[in-house]
């Protein structure tokens, strides 16, 4: 799709290709769309405005133009200081109570039995095996909602993700997301009420986040609410696309599932070349504060721009002439956007990636090569900022 047709909040919002996003860093790296948007393609562009807060707004998000989410029903990356520093060291302060490190044997665990139930030299579907049920299982015990719920509310992410929710903060339903998906809201809002009667809650991330204050600060009931369907959502579809991204490589490469069971040490750089190659988040949006230079071009203030993360991360003045190969042997490269910048740098950036290096490991141990099965095509799920397979049908050999 050219750029011409780019409109990420229209019904038809298309993609913009990998072919259009290298001739924009060549020819316009802060191009005015006809819809009214502002779009950087180069690294150095998008990085600056992720990380510099006092000239780019987050407010707004991934909402279309014009949508007003109130203040305390924004979801985290789409505040600005003073919120987005009171929101993080709220979230910072729970997160750092146990170090991801802690549940690593859990999660090994539950890679090995998952991956030790497929099927050897069939075909099947990677996604309802594998990169959704982790994810989602991990989410649950990260958090402290019940493992057993964690099909349901897997859908809820995904519904929640590709829904008008996103983009206007309704639905069909209603507004907002206790609107808009009530029953997502409700589920939320009964695991805080147990916590909040129980006696003696136990000491994980969600009681941690209902009784944590910082200072005097508190979150609110619906402050509450918004923070834990983030951390479910967040939790489940960026950890879901990244797994199926990862697996469609190696499946689509015997070289590379060979270079990688042979060499274990070259796991993470795997893991960082998928987030970069196949950005699971491909686009972000910001708002200019002020009027803001790039190169010769004025941005206005007010003026809205998409940071296109993907096409960031294919630059090949960041990362080299062959930016577009998948490399696991690159020297020291610069960190990719995919997963932010800055101040708004994922807060469970490493937990995705102790997740996928588990599930490799657990591939590479039960199988000696896999392939991508007869007649299957990548498709992409239904969302214009997000990257991952809606099926991954492989054949795995023991």
């Amino acid at each position: 799709m050219s750029l011409r047709d780019f409109d990420p909040f229209g019904d038809g919002w298309g993609e913009i290709s990998y072919e259009t996003m290298a001739e924009l860093r060549r020819s316009r790296p802060v191009a005015h769309t006809p819809s009214g948007l502002w779009y950087l393609s180069r690294y150095e562009d998008c990085r600056r405005a992720l990380g510099d807060s006092g000239s780019f707004s987050n407010v707004g998000g991934l909402r279309a133009p014009g949508v007003v989410v109130p203040r305390d029903e924004r979801m985290i990356n789409e505040m600005d200081p003073p919120d987005h520093t009171r929101m993080r060291k709220l979230e910072q302060s729970v997160l750092n109570f146990g170090n991801f490190r802690s549940i690593e044997p859990s999660i090994r665990k539950l890679a090995d039995e998952r991956v030790g139930a497929l099927p050897g030299a069939e075909r099947v579907d990677l996604l309802p095996t594998l990169t959704l049920p982790i994810p989602s299982q991990v989410a649950a015990t990260l958090i402290g909602i019940p493992v057993e719920d964690h099909r349901q509310f897997g859908r809820w992410a995904n519904e929640v993700c590709t829904s008008s929710w996103i983009t206007h903060n309704r639905t069909e339903r209603g507004d907002g997301l206790q609107g808009g998906h009530p029953e997502f809201a409700a589920y939320i809002d009964q695991q805080v009420a147990k916590r909040r009667a129980s006696a003696a809650p136990p000491d994980d991330l969600l009681t941690r986040l209902v009784f944590t204050q910082v200072g005097d600060d508190r979150l609110s009931a619906r402050e509450l609410r918004i923070a834990l369907a983030h951390l479910i959502i967040a939790g489940n579809e960026t950890t879901t696309h990244l797994l199926g991204n990862l697996l469609y490589r190696v499946a689509e490469s015997p070289e590379l599932f060979a270079s990688l069971q042979a060499n274990r040490s070259l796991i993470p750089a795997a893991i960082e070349e998928s987030l970069r190659l196949d950005a699971v988040i491909q686009l972000i949006t910001r708002q200019c504060k002020q009027a803001v230079k790039f190169g010769d071009e004025e941005l206005p203030a007010g003026a809205r721009v998409v940071v296109g993360m993907a096409s960031a991360n294919r630059d090949e003045q960041a990362f080299g002439g062959d930016a577009d190969r998948f490399r696991v042997d690159r020297l020291d490269p610069p960190m990719h956007l995919t997963l932010g910048y800055g101040p708004h740098l994922c807060l469970g950036a490493n937990l995705a990636r102790l997740e996928a290096s588990c599930l490799c490991e657990a591939v590479f141990d039960r199988f000696e090569r896999a392939e991508l099965a007869p007649d299957y095509r990548y498709e992409r799920v239904p969302a214009y900022w997000e990257l991952g397979p809606r099926t991954l049908e492989v054949c795995l050999y023991e």
